[in-house]
């Protein structure tokens, strides 16, 4: 009896996977496969007995049918699934029993040469005789695992492990599908460029107007490099800013059309206390107007202070001294002042000293006490008359009201105890207190000496002073 043959043919579908490409291809309208290459009938083999003739069609062309149109493969790098392609094995004729085989599922091109792996098993059911065909799938993921992004490749795929039973066996030998491929390089992806901000600044005004404010904004892109001579900002480095805060916004544009935008603020402000332009440089000097003392006038002491830079202005001051006070005779008083300007910066206090005194009478004591050598000698044990001008208030009155506060101190200079003080008003057995002789227009102290210690033989220094303020002072020198 004759024996009909069972024939395979092979063909390849694209189907597309992650890099999106599209190649063109021809559509089978019943599988939606795209048709790689059609098997063609291999020619028939004389009929042996009780065994049955195998033939195979092998599909050899590239997807499409087309060698124009490959698979096109980018780098892992940049497509890691790759793409996928359907081979479509054709079982015709009479097959007796189950058969099967083996195809590699996963290629993968590692720069040099392409190597397949996972097999799968292709099951391949009996076919009795009778016309039509049994087709059979496998779906094979091709990889470029290189950097290669340029040129054209291909590799052959070849079914393995065939598992058959005569009679009618299954026949492969010539099921072989040749994968053409190109590569293409990874897609250029434009970046955003990269601006490069600095921190919000505060600045110190220089000028009413502001300041004139200098900062660095940079850029960077992937694509095209140092991009900061691209940077625009508003207002522009260099720029006047005045006094407050104010939003510099940036942007810079990269070749391919991105931007990137970012924002700082400046604030200028005005820290800066006022200074005082004019100010006592030491002590300040009043003279008593009358007994109770003087008043100061701070208007007359010229104080100014004024704004660095004029920034906010006006400038004014204030001290601790309370207009109208009456400053006593001899008495120093510290005056503190502090400036502030139009927005509230308050300088550190400045002080000086304002001291009270008398106009003095230059002539110092009057005879019997010389004011220059020799000076007048005494026995000890007398009486030593003290007599004195007196000095003057502000206006040129002669103070004669400073009796009761007149001190004398006397004071040995040489002789058994020299450097010891004696207050002459304590120490005065004898003595009379200070008076003011109008007719004489002088004050008067009659000084008694002893002829006991601290009386002692020697040159004496003698003072009369007000309230601390030396009024005369001479010497003399007590004899036997």
């Amino acid at each position: 009896m004759q024996k009909r043959q069972l024939l395979l043919s092979v063909a390849a579908a694209a189907v597309l996977a992650a890099c999106g490409e599209s190649p063109t291809a021809t559509s089978d309208p019943l599988s939606g496969e795209i048709v790689v290459t059609e098997g063609a009938a291999a020619p028939a083999r004389a009929a042996r007995p009780n065994r049955p003739s195998l033939s195979a069609a092998a599909a050899a062309a590239s997807v499409g049918g087309s060698s124009s149109t490959p698979l096109s493969l980018k780098p892992q790098t940049c497509d890691a699934a790759g793409q996928q392609v359907v081979v479509t094995y054709t079982v015709t004729g009479r097959q007796d029993n189950p058969a099967s085989f083996k195809v590699n599922t996963s290629w993968s091109y590692n720069g040099a040469a392409w190597t397949g792996s996972v097999p799968a098993t292709v099951n391949v059911a009996t076919r009795g005789t009778g016309p039509g065909s049994d087709t059979y799938q496998v779906t094979l993921t091709v990889v470029n695992a290189s950097a290669v992004d340029a040129g054209a490749s291909s590799f052959t795929v070849t079914p393995f492990d065939l598992v058959t039973v005569a009679p009618a066996a299954l026949g492969v030998s010539g099921a072989t599908v040749t994968i053409h491929l190109e590569f293409a390089a990874c897609p250029v992806t434009n970046t955003t460029p990269t601006l490069v901000l600095p921190n919000d600044m505060a600045v110190e005004a220089t000028s009413s107007a502001g300041a004139s404010v200098t900062y660095l904004v940079t850029a960077t892109d992937l694509q095209d490099g140092d991009l900061t001579s691209s940077v625009v900002c508003t207002p522009a480095s260099g720029s006047t800013f005045a006094l407050g805060t104010t939003t510099v916004n940036c942007s810079v544009t990269d070749g391919g059309g991105l931007q990137a935008t970012g924002s700082f603020s400046i604030k200028v402000e005005d820290t800066t206390p006022p200074v005082f332009t004019s100010f006592p440089s030491a002590t300040v000097n009043l003279v008593a107007a009358n007994i109770n003392g003087a008043v100061l006038d701070l208007d007359g002491l010229g104080i100014a202070a004024e704004d660095v830079n004029d920034v906010s202005e006006p400038s004014t001051f204030a001290c601790d001294y309370v207009a109208g006070t009456v400053l006593a005779i001899g008495s120093t008083t510290t005056v503190s002042c502090t400036a502030k300007d139009a927005i509230g910066n308050e300088s550190a206090a400045s002080t000086f000293d304002v001291f009270v005194g008398l106009n003095v009478n230059a002539s110092g004591f009057l005879p019997p006490l010389r004011m220059v050598a020799p000076f007048s000698a005494h026995k000890r044990g007398s009486t030593i008359p003290h007599k004195f001008l007196p000095p003057s208030y502000a206006d040129g009155t002669p103070a004669t009201d400073l009796a009761g506060d007149l001190r004398l101190v006397v004071q040995q200079l040489t002789g058994d105890l020299p450097g010891d003080e004696v207050e002459a008003n304590d120490y005065s057995a004898g003595s009379t207190a200070w008076r003011y002789d109008p007719d004489g227009a002088q004050y008067i102290f009659n000084l008694k000496t002893g002829t006991a210690s601290p009386w002692n033989l020697g040159s004496w220094q003698t003072t009369v002073s007000y309230k601390g303020i030396t009024l005369a002072t001479t010497r003399f020198e007590l004899r036997r």
